[in-house]
Parts: C-alpha cells; sequence; structure tokens
C-alpha cells in the first residue's frame, strides 16, 4: 500500500488544501480493504482518491465523518441535471438504472420510496417469514443429499445465492420459467474481472429488462397483487407518480438490490463463524442470540463496501474540508463499520455486541427499504444451516476468495463439508 501509507501531500488537489492522496486503483485495497482503510484512518480523517485519469474523489475514514455525510442534503446522488445532462440516446441502459430511488434525490426519491414502503415493512415481511423458512428448508435438503457422500459443497453456489434470489422473484411475481437471466446475472457478478465483463453485465441487463416489460404488460393484461402489479396499477392509475422509465428503473432495482445485499449477508456471515468457532458455539448453544448475531455479521463484513458516489451540489464541508459544488465524495460502509472510536475492538467478529448503529444499510433518507427482509432471511438462512449441519466446518485450507472487487465484500466460493 505504497501511496496510502506514503501519505504525500497534495499541493494540486480540488481545493488545494494539503489532505493527503491514495490512488484508488491500489491492488491492496482489493486484497484487504479493512486494512487499507484501518491505515488511511490511523493518518487523516479524510484523504483524496486520486483516479487513472487524475480527477480525485474525497473520501472520510472515521464513522461519525460517514454517518453525517450520509446526512448533508447538499450531499447528492446525482449531479445536477443542468450540470450533467443526459439524453436517452447517451444514457442506453444506464438511463433506466439510473431512475430508481436508491440513486434518486427529492422530491423523486420521495415519490418512488413512498411507491415501495409498504412493500417491506415489519409486518408484510413477517409474512414472508414461512416462505423464507420453506425456501431454506428444501435448498438445505438439495444440499444434503449434495453432500452426503463427504465431498465437498459450495454454500455460495447453492445456498447464499439462491434463496434470496427465489424469494425476491416470488415478492416481485416472477415466474420460475423467466428466472434464469437472474442466476446469469449473479454469475456474471461473481466473475468480476474487469477486461470485458463490463460489456457482459450491460447484455445481461438489456435482457433483465426485456423479461420485466414483458411481466409489466402481462399484468396490464391481466392484472396481479405482487409487487409488481401494485406498481403497475399505480403507474396506470396516475401517470404523475410513476413514469414507465421509472416504472421499469425501480423493478429492475428491486430484484438485484434485493437479493445481492442478502446474498452477502448469509456469505459473509457464515464464512465469519466459520473463522470464529468461539462465536459459533455462543450461537448454537443460545440461539436466540441470532437477531443480534446478524447485526454483527453486518457490521463485521458488508457486502457493500463502498457506496454510489455522492456528488456536492454546492460548496460544503466533509470532515473538515471544504469542498466545491460538483465534488465527488465516496463513502465506506466498511470503514465506518470498522471504526474502533464507534465499536471499540471493531477488528474482532462479537455477536453479543451491539451492533445495531452500523451503517450497512445505509443512512438517512436513503436507508435501504429492505433491511427488514434482508435481516430474516438471514437469520433463518444461517440459523437452519447451523441446526442441520452441526458438523459443518470449511474444506482444504478453509481459504475463501472473494470477487475481487473493492466495492464489494461477497465470497466468490465458500466450500464447506458437511458431514
Amino acid at each position: 500500500m505504497r501511496q496510502a501509507t506514503d501519505a504525500r501531500q497534495d499541493p494540486a488537489g480540488p481545493s488545494g488544501d494539503g489532505v493527503p492522496v491514495f490512488q484508488l486503483m491500489d491492488p491492496e485495497l482489493v486484497r484487504d480493504q479493512y486494512g487499507f482503510f484501518a491505515r488511511l484512518r490511523e493518518k487523516s480523517r479524510v484523504w483524496w482518491a486520486e483516479l487513472p485519469d487524475g480527477s480525485r474523489w474525497l473520501v472520510p475514514t472515521r464513522y461519525e465523518d460517514i454517518r453525517l455525510a450520509h446526512l448533508d442534503p447538499v450531499l447528492r446522488q446525482k449531479p445536477d441535471p443542468e450540470d450533467d445532462p443526459v439524453s436517452d440516446e447517451e444514457g442506453g441502459i444506464w438511463r433506466i438504472y439510473n431512475e430508481h430511488p436508491v440513486v434518486t434525490d427529492p422530491p423523486k426519491h420521495t415519490r418512488l420510496r413512498k411507491l415501495l414502503s409498504g412493500a417491506f415493512t415489519g409486518r408484510q415481511t413477517e409474512r414472508m417469514r414461512p416462505r423464507v423458512e420453506a425456501t431454506a428448508a428444501e435448498l438445505l435438503d438439495r444440499l444434503a443429499e449434495e453432500g452426503a457422500d463427504g465431498s465437498p459443497v459450495d454454500l455460495m453456489e447453492n445456498y447464499a445465492w439462491q434463496l434470496p434470489l427465489v424469494l425476491i422473484c416470488e415478492l416481485l411475481g416472477v415466474p420460475e420459467d423467466r428466472r434464469q437471466v437472474f442466476h446469469d446475472w449473479s454469475r456474471n457478478a461473481r466473475d468480476f474481472t474487469g477486461g470485458d465483463t463490463h460489456e457482459g453485465r450491460e447484455e445481461i441487463a438489456y435482457r433483465i429488462i426485456d423479461v420485466i416489460k414483458e411481466l409489466i404488460a402481462e399484468r396490464r393484461a391481466h392484472p396481479t397483487e405482487d409487487l409488481l402489479g401494485q406498481m403497475v396499477q399505480a403507474r396506470d392509475a396516475d401517470e404523475g407518480r410513476l413514469s414507465e422509465i421509472e416504472l421499469i428503473s425501480t423493478a429492475f432495482i428491486v430484484l438485484l438490490a434485493g437479493f445481492e445485499t442478502s446474498v452477502g449477508l448469509i456469505g459473509n456471515g457464515v464464512h465469519a463463524l466459520l473463522r470464529n468457532p468461539e462465536q459459533r458455539a455462543l450461537v448454537e448453544r443460545d440461539p436466540s442470540l441470532m437477531p443480534g448475531a446478524v447485526e454483527e455479521f453486518l457490521r463485521f463484513d458488508p457486502s457493500l463496501f463502498l457506496t454510489n458516489v455522492r456528488i456536492s451540489g454546492a460548496p460544503t464541508t466533509v470532515a473538515g474540508v471544504t469542498i466545491r459544488k460538483g465534488q465527488p465524495v465516496l463513502l465506506s460502509l466498511g470503514a465506518a463499520n470498522r471504526d474502533p472510536e464507534q465499536f471499540p475492538d471493531a477488528d474482532r467478529l462479537d455477536v453479543t455486541r451491539h451492533a445495531g448503529g452500523h451503517l450497512t444499510f445505509g443512512y438517512g433518507i436513503h436507508h435501504c427499504l429492505g433491511a427488514p427482509l434482508a435481516r430474516m432471511e438471514g437469520a433463518i438462512a444461517i440459523g437452519r444451516l447451523l441446526e442441520r449441519f452441526p458438523r459443518l466446518r470449511p474444506a482444504g485450507d478453509g481459504d475463501v476468495p472473494f470477487i475481487p472487487n473493492p466495492i464489494s465484500r461477497t465470497p466468490l466460493k465458500l466450500s464447506v463439508l458437511l458431514v
């Protein structure tokens, strides 16, 4: 981590303030995200991240600065349209992707979030519990068959990716014969190596959009009460409430974000317990610890290490640094969750810790709507796995490869023995 530890000064930075600089594409950031940011945090509360083109993003490293940045209304998900106009031709698939509540600002964000909020309340989530339990049981039965002879099984491929995908497809109303494209998306995410992967992911995204458009047309012809059906009815009853592109984009993000976060929670949670057998023993002896343990899994190793870049809509101050309008700011959820000033002994997994202040689901108006569902899926998936396979242990040397991507923290493969 040469660039980060040198902490060279930045006299030519966007505000000429001498804030230290690190290289955003430093391979050490991919190899050891937590160690990298811990070393940054020790040297400075804020850094410039330099991109290959020479541009720089401001990066706070401490929990409180990152939390406050989430609350700053000046830090927007998008530039002002006047500053960064995008035509339909220029935008392509990314114009569709950029019209959902995760990446929009008020008042559009408020309108879109309100449309979805009823589907993700605690009460609605509890109504899904029997289906989550049943799906977990079905997948565990298949795992038992595959690993009955003592051969290794991959928990990511056969469990962590499968459970959330089935459930979010059922919530939106995607029939089984239309789900293959979402499996293809997840495989593309796992195969992230750079190069032409971006083009492959874009091609799959277009296929997903085609499926969504087909399902929307079917619901117009034959209304349904699933989430997509409700969104179509809202769109057709009042076009001012939801545009067609917003309808497609919102369905797109509900499907993809709705399972990728839970995949990381399940995979990272199991991985953490396998590496910390004393913590696993606590949960196995007292299953009532599982809800709190899930919060600790979310804090300890979030599936999203870096968030979407925020853009300053006006001059503001972040972590003590005054920035200009249009300045990008990059927030690290993983770094915030490992700040020892907020979480003592932050690099240690502790399933009895009060970890509820973590930022894994964001903070403020963009706090994840699907958080209750993800928590329930994680608790059931991990709890039932431990109950079903008390001899669960790592296969081979226990080394777990992660998707080689500085943004996310999801195991590529989690090979285990069940018997």
